[in-house]
């Protein structure tokens, strides 16, 4: 059996798919390790099919987003562990067994780490390390935990018995996961994992509208009987 299971959701993304499985291939894990793309897009399901990393190719016909392109990967993963990152990420070599490690801790039933821009410019380095990092460090102490889609990972029982991403969000399904997960288990933040990911969302909408845009769905999201439905995805 794969000791863990990677499941990358990729929508119109091939160059990109092609730098993050690049990324996925170049692992320092001495364990078994298995890719899974849940593609939508001619080119981008060939260039999954033409990588060599990816074991397994899915097509992506719902195409309602990462919430769910994800958890059609994780129905058919064979890992005891499930890793997720997106197709416009590149992770470090020692991400698998970054995460990995944690799961030695019986306890522990989910990791996530903080995000980096790929694009290196001083606005960007800064703005990510407060948004995506010590943001994170503030809030997971107080409960409020957030693992982000292209940087989590799960323990494959917690995952199953809390019903995955909820399909029906198209906007904060990472979000509404990690507090199902922490009912189940310990949610460790890992500061020293963390993943380079495009900026190109921020530079679109500006960091200050999504700012705004990602408090408002927070509140849709605990006030009873809303729910974060922006389309950002």
């Amino acid at each position: 059996m794969h000791a863990a299971s990677v499941v990358v959701p990729a929508r119109d993304e091939p160059r990109r798919l092609e730098r993050t499985l690049d990324s996925l291939a170049a692992q320092a894990f001495d364990g078994s390790l298995e890719v899974i793309v849940v593609a939508s897009g001619d080119e981008t399901l060939a260039a999954a099919r033409a990588h060599p990393v990816a074991e397994r190719v899915l097509v992506d016909d719902r195409r309602d987003g990462p919430g769910s392109a994800r958890n059609e990967g994780a129905a058919i993963a064979i890992g005891d562990v499930l890793l997720f990152t997106d197709a416009d990420t590149v992770v470090p070599r020692a991400w698998v067994r970054a995460h990995l490690r944690h799961y030695a801790t019986p306890a522990v039933v989910g990791v996530g780490g903080p995000l980096r821009p790929l694009a290196g410019t001083l606005r960007h380095d800064v703005l990510f390390r407060v948004l995506s990092d010590w943001w994170y460090r503030v809030s997971w102490p107080l409960g409020f935990v957030q693992q982000p889609g292209c940087n989590c990972s799960v323990r494959r029982s917690a995952f199953e018995a809390v019903g995955g991403f909820d399909d029906a969000l198209s906007f904060l399904e990472d979000t509404d996961l990690s507090p199902r997960l922490r009912e189940a288990g310990l949610v460790v933040y890992d500061h020293r994992c963390p993943v380079a990911t495009s900026s190109r969302r921020q530079e679109r909408e500006g960091y200050v509208s999504l700012f705004l845009a990602y408090l408002v769905g927070y509140l849709e999201y605990a006030i009873p009987g809303l729910s974060p439905t922006r389309e950002h995805f």
